[in-house]
């Protein structure tokens, strides 16, 4: 049967649909793995003023077409229904619909609002799926507000909450790695990991996002979302099935199972000051950047120390850290297996296992040999993978990914109610204490790895791993 597929995207003129959206609808057409027939619709406020489509490729271009679209207007979406059902040609005929809100979440609720009262959410002869990027809301309340009004006319089979870290094939691999590798899935608990640590750092500041990012901060940029969904695919039991809504069932429980933070011990915030680099270069503050206040005390850097209360994580520590102005962009996490006594070395050289996402991709294997000609010591040496020695074919943009996904009904990637509900819920008694200023502000400069106090989270002899650029190299001095 003919089918036709449109993806309607709120917020076309805005930076994410020409950074992120068109590259990967681009990518998809030029591989020939996107539905046939795709059309686009981009919806904007304003009246269009210049050629909106003109980086979209020659094909998908030619079926672009745009509306303008005041969110709050609900004749506009009346003009967009009317549209969409003069695409299709015959009563025979399947119409698939994907909206994508690529606007400020300002606009979420009266988008979806008129979509359910334009009736644009019914499934009459195709799908009608809907897609919402992060923040999903500012807090639990808000959070379930956002979920109530898109129960109230979609599904939660058709409800896709992006997060752009859950489609790198990295973040892919490490529910593969664990599971079809036993050197690794009969290790994975308590008796043989000592301590896990999730590491989200990038080398820029915030740049024009002073506006939102200072009402949210690392905390809610960072740690609701994608860090708390690394955390689950690392902690995660065995899924009964290999299903999207087994495997999410796994990641609730853990969510679940986190023990109460201790506020004063396990959390260390930062905000980076002004400051110079290596080579003389000026980094300004961060209450510098536009749409920041002159006194905020907005955290750039959190590091947190979480345990699981289960069996399989019981007293097993998890670090967490995310930051703004670190000295390299990486996300990574490094699975520390427990010193190994033995009668070769008094150093005892423990083994990691570290999954880097960006940039380098791969995976990197750190064990021990004796080093040549000395019976007696022994070195600790890489074991590694990198995804950029693979064909190109493979290296698929996280976009991509969850754009085909969405296409194909495939949900395993994106965040279901409950998730973001029990996220909020670890993550918004720690925004009342920094509101009550239990939580100490420390600052720290631009090109290290946040305030000193970052490592008071350990307690002990252990320390955060320092990555660099290339997976291989760490310890090594990368300031800016």
């Amino acid at each position: 049967m003919k089918s036709h597929n449109i993806i309607v995207i709120f917020g076309v003129t805005g930076d994410l649909a020409k950074r992120k959206l068109f590259p990967a609808l681009n990518a998809l057409d030029n591989r020939d793995e996107l539905p046939s027939d795709t059309v686009v619709i981009g919806c904007g406020r304003g009246e269009k003023k210049k050629n909106i489509f003109e980086t979209l490729d020659k094909k998908l271009r030619e079926n672009s077409t745009y509306l303008r679209v005041q969110t709050s207007n609900m004749n506009h979406f009346l003009k967009l229904k009317e549209k969409i059902c003069s695409i299709k040609k015959s009563d025979k005929s399947i119409l698939n619909i994907t909206f994508y809100l690529s606007t400020p979440p300002s606009s979420y609720k009266d988008i979806i609002s008129n979509i359910i009262k334009s009736d644009l959410n019914k499934e009459n002869s195709g799908y009608s799926r809907i897609v919402i990027e992060k923040p999903f809301g500012q807090n639990l309340e808000t959070a379930k507000k956002l979920n109530k009004l898109l129960k109230s006319g979609f599904n939660e089979s058709q409800i896709y909450r992006i997060d752009h870290y859950l489609g790198k094939e990295t973040v892919q691999n490490i529910l593969v790695s664990r599971y079809s590798n036993l050197i690794f899935n009969a290790l994975w608990s308590k008796d043989y990991i000592s301590y896990v640590e999730i590491t989200a750092a990038e080398s820029i500041g915030i740049g024009s996002r002073g506006g939102y990012y200072d009402k949210s901060g690392a905390l809610k940029d960072m740690f609701q979302n994608h860090l708390l969904e690394l955390l689950c695919l690392i902690a995660m039991e065995d899924p009964k099935e290999n299903n999207p809504e087994s495997i999410r069932d796994e990641k609730i429980k853990v969510l679940k199972s986190i023990r109460d933070i201790n506020f004063d011990q396990h959390i260390v915030r930062g905000q980076y000051v002004e400051s110079r680099g290596r080579n003389g270069e000026e980094y300004d503050s961060y209450r510098s950047s536009e749409g920041v206040e002159n006194n905020s005390k907005t955290e750039t850097f959190l590091a947190c120390k979480l345990f699981l209360d289960n069996k399989r994580w019981k007293d097993i520590p998890f670090f967490i850290r995310t930051g703004k102005r670190m000295p390299t962009k990486v996300t990574e996490i490094v699975v520390n297996f427990k010193k190994n006594k033995n009668i070769f070395s008094s150093i005892d050289e423990s083994n990691m296992l570290i999954f880097r996402l960006q940039p380098d991709e791969g995976l990197l294997v750190k064990f021990n040999l004796k080093k040549p000609g000395k019976k007696k010591e022994i070195i600790n040496k890489n074991l590694e993978f990198h995804y950029k020695n693979l064909s190109n074919k493979f290296n698929i943009n996280s976009y991509e990914t969850l754009i085909m996904d969405v296409f194909n009904g495939d949900t395993l990637l994106f965040s279901r109610s409950d998730f973001v509900e029990m996220a909020w819920k670890i993550v918004d008694p720690i925004s009342s204490a920094i509101k009550r200023n239990k939580l100490k502000l420390f600052s720290y400069k631009s090109g290290t790895w946040g305030p000193k106090n970052a490592n008071d989270v350990f307690r002990n002899h252990n320390t955060w791993r320092y990555p660099c650029k290339n997976l291989v190299n760490d310890g090594e001095e990368c300031e800016l």
